[in-house]
């Protein structure tokens, strides 16, 4: 299994492999207080992301490392039983949505990517991003690249 870094999980975050669409799903979800913490690679504690309340419904990330912080906001939908983290990015004042399947387990957070090749069209509506993770959440090819992180 490979070693990422907190430095390559926040490029794998903001330069994505995962699902996007200019869509969200829908935020209707309170927050999950297990997801609250600061959370780092197991090798390297100079670098964390730090998982912070930010209204009833969404949370603050902040990606810091020695260098610079950057901070995205988001919120997680649960969908069948398994929780996806909805992440907002912007580039060139242009919002991007993010997809990642997200699970705590004790003191380890265990992310994913959601296999973008799944897809191979833009979305036209909400309601079809939704269908289509109601749809394929259940197969095995779904959740992909599994990344672990502990809490201190």
């Amino acid at each position: 299994m490979k070693k990422y870094t907190l430095s390559l999980i926040v490029l794998f975050l903001v330069i994505s492999c995962s699902l996007e669409s200019k869509y969200s799903l829908p935020n209707d979800e309170n927050i999950n207080p297990e997801l609250i913490g600061e959370w780092y690679n197991k090798k390297d504690n100079e670098e964390k992301l730090i998982i912070a309340k930010h209204g009833e419904k969404t949370y603050k990330l902040l990606l810091k490392d020695k260098k610079k912080t950057d901070v995205i906001i988001s919120f997680s939908k649960t969908i069948k039983g398994f929780e996806i983290m909805n992440l907002k990015t912007e580039y060139k004042k242009e919002i991007t949505n993010v997809f990642y399947g997200f699970k705590v387990e004790g003191n380890t957070l265990i992310f994913s990517k959601i296999n973008k090749k799944l897809r191979n069209k833009d979305f036209q509506s909400q309601n079809e991003l939704l269908d289509f993770f109601k749809e394929n959440i259940n197969r095995e090819d779904f959740f992909i690249n599994k990344t672990e992180l502990i809490r201190k």
